[in-house]
């Protein structure tokens, strides 16, 4: 009997002490800028084997090394490939560790552009060599992190809890997290369903690490608007699981699923912290680009706006920003000073009698917009992300109080790109959605790739078609308001 439990604890691996993970995240950093160094002279030392002037080769990337271990790092810090308890899926450990290296990878050649000196070692090893070493090193770390996860199994983590809706199904599903082990789940407050209204109070009051819900049928709007919106501040991580329909998973909803459960996982911060970080220097970068290279353009629309109609060149206008905080979004001015006197706030449309004929030229090509780049710089919006809304029509849609302002406003969006004026709401907060749930570098690339098309491509014509279709359909109360990307002077 004790031989077989034995056994059994040898295949689940060794449990570790409390405060020892630390420890193993450190073993880790060693092992890995040990085997690595190897893998990068190993293959420097055959690819240019029996070369007379070798060594010179190989003493270029000595040189480089503690560069790129510091790469390494950092980006593998972000992406947590140093954390055991981001070891318990084998395509976590594959696709984390390949984002840190190939990311080291990126950067590394990125910096060569900058510094000369740099440039002239990398010149040295030519980039097959380089790419090669580090795809070997990325088998070899994932082989490392397999036995490591292998071998050792963290100290349960104990998280708090909150279950709404039938609570023998949310113990079911914690049971089965139970035996995964690596995770205690601590059950701080029960809800039934009709008590939705309070359950952001509960998550926010007891700082719960999960949200369990039960009921698929739950509308969830309210909650995350009080989450996001209300409090008007950044929420703690926690990460909100609601079962499936066991009537509708045969076919009629993709589920995102976790460690082999069906479940739909909604996270309070949508990104990582790697994304995180690679989102912000792709705005930075694009942003400079973008305003170095509109320049010019810039200047002389300053000088038309002027020219055009009295009024200031720049107009100011409250958005809700990320967490329902407000700011100051700034465009050109599109529209005749005084606009919203006699009519008060209301929607822009494609063919809006407020703006004038320059206006509509800035407008299609998104002239207009070219100033919110600045506000790209500061912190305030991002390249791409969810159009900021107008707090008038926010504080009364639910929809544009939550999870849209989980992430910052950004200057287009997937939104923008497939519809700029005829978007029912639903359908706009659908997109917005799919963005934070599937969001990745490429896909920012590809937004602005596809709104450069759109603005350069797309006629006004279709733009009016498609606009005066839609207003002759019948439109549900909710409908009615197509959250356009114009605004109102």
């Amino acid at each position: 009997m004790q031989r077989a439990e034995k056994k059994r604890a040898l295949i689940r691996g060794v449990r570790l002490p409390q405060g020892a993970e630390k420890l193993l995240s450190l073993a880790l950093v060693f092992f890995d800028a040990l085997l690595m160094n190897a893998v990068f002279i190993g293959v420097f030392t055959v690819w240019f084997g029996g070369l007379a002037n070798a060594h010179i080769y190989l003493n270029a990337y000595m040189q480089v090394r503690w560069l790129l271990l510091g790469f390494y790092i950092f980006f593998g810090l972000l992406a947590g490939i140093f954390n055991i308890r981001s070891l318990s899926a084998a395509s976590d450990i594959f696709s984390h560790t390949s984002s840190a290296l190939l990311a080291t990878f990126i950067s590394f050649n990125l910096l060569t552009f900058f510094s000369r000196d740099l440039a002239m070692l990398a010149y040295n090893f030519p980039r097959p060599v380089f790419l090669l070493a580090t795809v070997l090193c990325a088998l070899t770390a994932v082989l490392l992190r397999a036995v490591v996860s292998t071998l050792f199994r963290p100290h349960p983590l104990i998280r708090r809890a909150i279950i709404i809706g039938d609570e023998t199904e949310a113990r079911r599903i914690i049971k089965h997290f139970h035996r995964r082990g690596g995770v205690r789940f601590r059950i701080v407050h029960t809800l039934k369903a009709d008590q939705i209204e309070d359950l952001a109070a509960e998550v926010v009051f007891r700082h719960a690490h999960e949200v369990f819900v039960t009921d698929p049928s739950l509308n969830l709007d309210q909650f995350w608007a009080k989450i996001f919106y209300n409090r008007k501040e950044e929420p703690h991580e926690f990460k909100v699981r609601i079962s499936a329909d066991y009537r509708k998973t045969s076919g009629t909803v993709a589920l995102q699923s976790l460690e082999d459960f069906p479940l739909i996982t909604l996270p309070s911060h949508p990104l990582s912290k790697m994304q995180r970080a690679y989102k912000r220097t792709f705005d930075v970068v694009f942003s400079l680009f973008a305003l170095a290279v509109a320049s010019p353009v810039m200047i002389l629309t300053a000088l038309l706006v002027r020219l055009d109609s009295p009024g200031p060149i720049f107009y100011k206008q409250k958005r809700v920003g990320r967490y329902g905080k407000e700011f100051d979004v700034l465009k050109f001015r599109s529209m005749r000073v005084g606009s919203e006197a006699k009519s008060g706030p209301k929607v822009s449309t494609a063919d809006d009698e407020r703006i004038s004929p320059l206006g509509k030229f800035l407008r299609r090509f998104g002239i207009d917009e070219l100033p919110q780049f600045f506000l790209v710089l500061t912190g305030e919006m991002s390249v791409v992300g969810p159009r900021p809304e107008r707090p008038f029509f926010v504080k009364d849609y639910y929809e544009f109080q939550g999870r849209r302002l989980s992430a910052k406003p950004g200057v287009t969006g997937l939104a923008a790109v497939n519809s700029r004026y005829y978007l029912r709401l639903t359908d706009k907060v659908t997109y917005d959605y799919y963005y934070l749930d599937n969001y990745g570098l490429v896909l920012d690339i590809k937004i602005v790739f596809q709104t450069v098309w759109v603005l350069l491509f797309e006629s006004n014509k279709a733009l009016h078609d498609k606009h005066h279709e839609l207003d002759g359909m019948k439109k549900l109360p909710a409908d009615e308001y197509n959250g356009s990307n114009g605004h109102d002077d």
